[in-house]
């Protein structure tokens, strides 16, 4: 099995996020959200247009995951003053527990070097939170914030140290 990072770049890049967005959302999410909201957080923040403008004025970077040449997922995120935000991590169901999530942790903290990674997860997204937890990173506030459409999110901010030959895998 062979396991790639590719930074986005292209059109044609920023389009395969975007049909994967709407692939594993609607697989992923379909018991957490209503349709409603996954329709609008697809259409504000996982677009082309989203991702593009994203890249181009908010100095994210994404990478899509490929096995065996085929993309399976993608993750974005951004530096920020403390270390970086990890914004996205999208696997397809098949691809899971492959360790591509360790993947983007450690292309992160290359990129970085320093201080702490952070994301928001959903509070009821349970499996993704026990994976981050295996991953080193801990609950440390929670969140809820309104992102228009009258739709909310509310999440659990969770972040680990950036340390240079971290055990990912813990």
């Amino acid at each position: 099995m062979e396991v790639r990072l590719v930074p986005v770049e292209t059109s044609e890049e920023i389009a395969r996020c975007a049909v994967l967005a709407e692939e594993i959302w609607r697989e992923h999410y379909r018991t957490l959200l209503s349709e409603e909201q996954i329709t609008y957080m697809l259409k504000m923040f996982q677009s082309e247009t989203a991702i593009r403008e994203q890249i181009e004025r908010e100095n994210y970077r994404y990478s899509l995951f490929e096995v065996d040449g085929e993309p399976v997922g993608y993750f974005g995120w951004r530096p920020d003053e403390e270390g970086a935000f990890l914004s996205k991590l999208y696997v397809r169901r098949a691809a899971r527990r492959q360790g591509l999530a360790r993947m983007a942790l450690e292309e992160i903290e290359r990129e970085t070097g320093k201080g702490r990674i952070w994301l928001t997860v959903n509070r009821e997204n349970s499996g993704s939170i026990a994976a981050y937890r295996r991953m080193g990173f801990e609950k440390t506030r929670e969140q809820c914030a309104e992102i228009g459409g009258g739709f909310v999110m509310d999440d659990d901010i969770m972040e680990r140290q950036i340390a240079r030959g971290a055990d990912l895998t813990r």
